[in-house]
């Protein structure tokens, strides 16, 4: 929230984009009781330089509590096709094109 805030102070418009924690292949590895890893996610959980792991939901609810507009969003798959359907579920990566509600 702090870094989204940040940037938008000083700029009318940002891109943020970060791997999708909701994406299939992660719930799998959560189901057999680990933490993911993957091309997206290279790193063991104890030494992530992520702050944290959301999902695309998770960041749109986020957007909507801090009053910005979603201009455009792209969801990639892991070969780097555009998903158009259940992004949350199929989606490995996000790019999100953000403004502040004015």
């Amino acid at each position: 929230e702090e870094i989204v805030a940040e940037m938008l102070r000083v700029g009318r418009e940002v891109i943020v984009t970060f791997p999708n924690f909701g994406h299939w292949t992660h719930r799998w590895q959560i189901l057999k009781g680990r933490m993911p890893v993957s091309d997206k996610l290279p790193y063991q959980w104890y030494d992530s330089p992520n702050v944290r792991f959301f999902t695309l939901l998770d960041f749109e609810a986020l957007c909507e509590q801090m009053g910005l507009v979603i201009r455009e969003r792209n969801v990639l798959d892991e070969e780097g096709n555009l998903v158009e359907h259940e992004v949350n579920f199929l989606g490995s990566l996000a790019v999100y094109r953000l403004t502040l509600n004015r």
